[in-house]
């Protein structure tokens, strides 16, 4: 950033405070008080970080796309998936994969399309019946002696955090007349519940068949009795699909599957959960085929309105304030979108066509708490993915009028849906073009003031909050401010709102928010939010100054462990560890401490620190992105000079490695691997990297260096669809340290058939003994998932065991073996870590304190095993 954009920010936040009086009703003399010289500072200096904080996620953005871009990826990826074997090698790696190809490719067999419940349901099953880790112990060690030795038992694992971090929530839900109860669900980390208002939280659901929760309603007549629905079916396909819905009777202390829906993908993506006033048995559920009702407290469901065409059902309301009320849903999104209404009764129902207009998307619908006649709708456009139009209704949703649309003169009306700050990026002095980064799709939200129904929330990328009945909104969350500085700051990515139940506008003014960054509060929801009226310039408040005032925010998240990790490493002593997250950046935390701190933004990817050196770290964000820092994290420089390859060449996800023995050995893999020997060296030399391999005609997925031979380097392969010559192989060479752009590595597939090799480990101990894990799930070409070459991976066997001790048919991404007793092994899976102690030919189930979540990364740091969890955060366990 130059100096002298430095310094138009500052002129431009002092411009700003003078000028505030535009965003809001003039105040009265009592009220004006002038900033202090000191105030005025402060907010220039705040100005200045957000603008820096702003640059690097304009960066990252820009080169990440938006969501909707990555959307129509994911959709072409699929279309294309038994077809790529027609392309080039070269070709194929023009497109890079993003987030949602990202999780496919790394599990689709050839020729599936999606993944579904189904696939996971039978390796649940078998992993129920597997010994756990303590019952093998036991049994062995009893076997020998005849009596149980706790020597050979290890100890439980042990939640690590971070704990004020949270993630991707869309369901939250507080106790009607116990206020400081409530129960929050992220959509890959489960249940959790608080009996503080939300200032600590317990998991409760970390075994269920499924854990990738979505949706939740409670009996308000009853608040035991809780239900949950799984799936999270809003085309992110970064999740996996639900298993039905859970019920609690016990205030969500315990939860079973509901038989009816365990195995009907009618009810594999559940959106929304509503229940009527008029009966605690009877329920809605709206899923991807349409609307179901159960009579019977979800013993039994009835479609009542087909979905299936129009990409199901988005959202549910129902009046609660009469006893001949109307349910309404909102079905369809990428296609034309209908609101319907029909009366709430158990007898036969007919639904009516009330709202639909043309480009009419997903659309979110809300009934106003204390006026039940009122209704809004928020839509977006069916093609574009923006803000199309807000509804109203005044008659119970019988007919509609426009409030505001995308025509409106007032621009910031139409960035509901939007990135606001990219949506004005021009007009704020930020450089380059305003850009509708419109996400309607993903995170379209709508809510109505409990005390006063002209008074209308709605949330995309950020939080706005209409005062006259939807016609203008205001912003009321930014989330490129800095957090735990400005506390106008909330997480991007809306989801829900839920108001405290004794919330009345005056003397109770308290709402929770669900973002993709977990559960936020604000104590006062009726403080003003910030206008930005045309013409949008520099000093506006969308472009980083709020007024006085406005909305604050705080984080909720202590204990609510459902962080999303890509990968993770740890610093020598073992009492530091950090890992790139989805949507979160790249987050260290301290042992003894759940509170982590965040020292990159954006998506996080890989990491390495120098264990000579713990000031010299490694991350990424996405793509080919690594960059290094001298100073802890507080600063990085880009750190991919000589790699000549295109970036569409790297994984979205991008695998490195530093040489344990020798932190100046590093490797990196596009189409190439790349090799520097002078990862440490402080200042570089010329180019930083150079090949070490020849056109492998696949992407690198896995990449290792040998503890016993530092010229020895490994890599696997990914999958390439219709290519099963190239794909999910492990290759090595016994030359890295000098290896050129001309040498040809050598390998085999472990299995075979089109997979993906997502982790690959040579043996501490034995030289030329390496592992493999295969994340693809079986299919009829080859089965497995742990491999094992004794010769540098010239030939392989499974070591996924057999019988009920084998490994289930689940993606396996990391290995690690224990250098004190190379026979013991650790692997990370879609449903959690499995040990064996035989070298394979035995696995347990290592569920002692640990949750059926996706395990990215494995790391042995002592005596420490530390699992990095794609939804659970980080776990640790020490090791016998």
């Amino acid at each position: 950033m130059s100096h002298t954009f430095i310094l138009t920010c500052l002129a431009l936040a002092a411009a700003s405070l003078a000028n505030a009086s535009v965003e809001q009703p003039p105040a009265s003399a009592a009220q004006v008080t002038a900033p202090s010289e000191a105030m005025q500072e402060a907010a220039e200096a705040r100005q200045v970080v957000r603008v820096q904080r702003l640059k690097a996620g304009i960066e990252r953005k820009l080169k990440r796309g938006s969501k909707g871009k990555r959307a129509a990826e994911t959709a072409r990826f699929q279309e294309s998936w038994k077809e790529q074997a027609d392309q080039s090698d070269l070709e194929r790696f023009d497109a890079p994969q993003q987030a949602q190809t990202h999780f496919l490719a790394k599990r689709l067999p050839a020729g599936e399309l999606s993944i579904g419940p189904d696939m996971y349901r039978a390796a649940l099953a078998h992993a129920a019946n597997m010994p756990t880790r303590g019952e093998d112990g036991r049994r062995k060690a009893k076997s020998a002696s005849g009596v149980v030795s706790t020597a050979a038992l290890n100890s439980a694992w042990s939640a690590k955090g971070p704990g004020n971090i949270g993630g991707r929530t869309r369901a939250l839900l507080i106790h009607p007349t116990q206020p400081d109860t409530m129960w929050a669900a992220g959509v890959a980390g489960g249940i959790w519940k608080s009996t503080d208002g939300g200032t600590s939280w317990q998991p409760k659901a970390d075994l269920l068949v499924n854990i990738a929760v979505n949706s939740m309603v409670l009996d308000p007549r009853n608040p035991n009795i809780l239900y949950a629905g799984t799936g999270e079916g809003f085309f992110n396909i970064d999740a996996v699909r639900g298993a039905g819905l859970l019920k609690s009777t016990d205030g969500g202390e315990t939860w079973a599957q509901l038989p009816s829906t365990a195995n009907t993908p009618d009810f594999h993506y559940v959106q929304k959960l509503v229940m009527s006033k008029g009966s605690s048995q009877r329920l809605y559920a709206a899923t991807r085929t349409g609307v179901f009702r159960s009579n019977d407290g979800g013993t039994s469901w009835t479609k009542v309105l087909d979905g299936a065409g129009v990409n199901g059902c988005m959202d549910l309301a129902i009046q609660t304030d009469r006893s001949l009320a109307q349910v309404y849903a909102s079905c369809g999104t990428f296609t034309q979108g209908t609101v319907y209404r029909a009366l709430d009764t158990a007898g036969t129902q007919t639904w009516t066509n009330v709202l639909s207009r043309p480009s009419m998307g997903r659309t979110s619908i809300a009934v106003a708490p204390s006026s039940q006649n009122v209704l809004y709708a928020l839509s977006a456009n069916a093609g574009s993915n923006g803000f199309l139009a807000l509804y109203r209704s005044s008659d119970s949703g019988k007919t509609w009028n426009v409030q505001v649309d995308a025509t409106s003169p007032t621009r910031l009306n139409r960035a509901l849906l939007s990135n606001p700050v990219f949506f004005f990026l021009n007009s704020c002095g930020f450089g380059g073009a305003n850009q509708d980064l419109a996400q309607g799709w993903y995170d379209n939200m709508l809510a109505v003031d409990p005390a006063n129904p002209n008074v209308v929330w709605a949330g995309g990328i950020d939080l706005f909050r209409s005062d006259d009945g939807g016609l203008n909104f205001g912003q009321a969350s930014h989330w490129w401010f800095t957090p735990g500085v400005d506390p106008e700051y909330n997480h991007a990515d809306q989801h829900i709102v839920a108001f405290h139940p004794q919330y009345n506008g005056t003397t109770n003014k308290i709402m929770f928010t669900g973002n993709d960054g977990g559960v936020h509060r604000t104590l006062d929801a009726r403080a003003p939010v910030t206008y930005s009226p045309e013409p949008v310039g520099p000093a506006s408040g969308v472009c980083g100054n709020p007024v006085a005032g406005s909305v604050s925010w705080q984080t909720r998240n202590n204990g609510y462990e459902i962080t999303q990790f890509y990968h993770g490493a740890v610093y020598p002593d073992g009492n530091t560890f950090f890992g790139g997250t989805q949507d979160n950046g790249t987050l260290r935390g301290v042992s003894g401490n759940p509170n982590w701190s965040a020292i990159r933004g954006g998506d996080g990817g890989y990491v390495a620190v120098n264990p000579a050196n713990t000031n010299m770290l490694f991350a990424e964000n996405t793509g080919l992105s690594i960059v290094r820092s001298l100073n802890g994290g507080n600063t990085y420089a880009n750190f991919t000079s000589g790699i000549t390859e295109g970036a569409g060449n790297f994984l979205f996800i991008t695998p490195f490695a530093m040489d344990e023995n020798d932190p100046n050995r590093m490797l990196i893999g596009g189409a190439r691997v790349w090799r520097t020997l002078q990862a440490a060296a402080v200042p570089t030399v010329g180019n930083i990297w150079t090949a070490a391999s020849a056109f492998l005609s696949a992407r690198v997925s896995a990449l290792a260096v040998s503890s016993l031979d530092n010229n020895r380097f490994y890599v696997g392969t990914q999958a390439i669809g219709g290519n099963a010559a190239v794909s999910g192989q492990v290759l090595s060479t016994g030359i890295g340290n000098t290896a050129t752009n001309t040498t040809v590595w050598t390998g085999t597939k472990p299995r075979a058939g089109i997979n993906y090799v997502s982790w690959v480990t040579p043996d501490p101990v034995s030289l030329g003994r390496v592992y493999a894990t295969i994340s693809t799930f079986n299919d009829a070409s080859g089965s497995g998932h742990v491999f094992r070459s004794e010769d540098h991976g010239t030939t392989w066997v499974s070591v996924d065991g057999a019988g009920p001790t084998a490994i289930p048919d689940v993606p396996a991404h990391s290995i690690v073996v224990d250098p004190l007793n190379n026979q013991r092994l650790y692997v990370g899976t879609d449903i959690g870590v499995f040990s064996s102690s035989d070298g394979g030919a035995n696995w347990a189930r290592e569920n002692n304190g640990f949750a059926n979540v996706i395990v990215e990364s494995l790391v042995i740091k002592g005596r420490k095993l530390y699992a990095f969890t794609h939804g659970r955060s980080l776990f640790t366990m020490d090791l016998p």
